[in-house]
C-alpha cells in the first residue's frame, strides 16, 4: 500500500487541496488495487474529506482525544457528548 503523510498541507484548505489532487494518481494501472493510508490527521474535518477522496485508513489522535472528554463519533447522529443531557448519569 501506500502511506501519504508527515505534513502535507498548510492547513485543512490545502490538504484538501493536496489530495484532491494526489488521489486520482492512485487510481491508475496497479496502484488501484493498494491501500492508502493518511497520517497524522487532527481533526473530524481533515477525516472526512480525507476518507471522501478515497483514503482507505488513517492514524489519527483526534478519536482518542475527544473520547477522554466524554465524546462519541457516529455515523448516524454525529458527534454525542455522553457527560452530557439524555446520556448523562443523575
Amino acid at each position: 500500500g501506500y502511506a501519504i503523510g508527515g505534513s502535507l498541507g498548510n492547513g485543512r484548505e490545502e490538504l484538501k487541496e493536496l489530495l484532491t489532487w494526489m488521489m486520482p494518481l492512485f487510481d491508475e494501472g496497479s496502484r488501484r488495487n493498494k491501500p492508502r493510508h493518511l497520517l497524522g490527521i487532527a481533526d473530524e474535518e481533515s477525516i472526512r474529506n480525507a476518507v471522501a477522496r478515497g483514503m482507505d485508513t488513517l492514524d489519527s489522535c483526534y478519536p482518542t482525544r475527544v473520547a477522554r472528554h466524554g465524546t462519541i463519533l457516529t455515523r448516524k447522529e454525529g458527534s454525542i457528548k455522553i457527560k452530557s443531557g439524555r446520556f448523562a448519569r443523575a
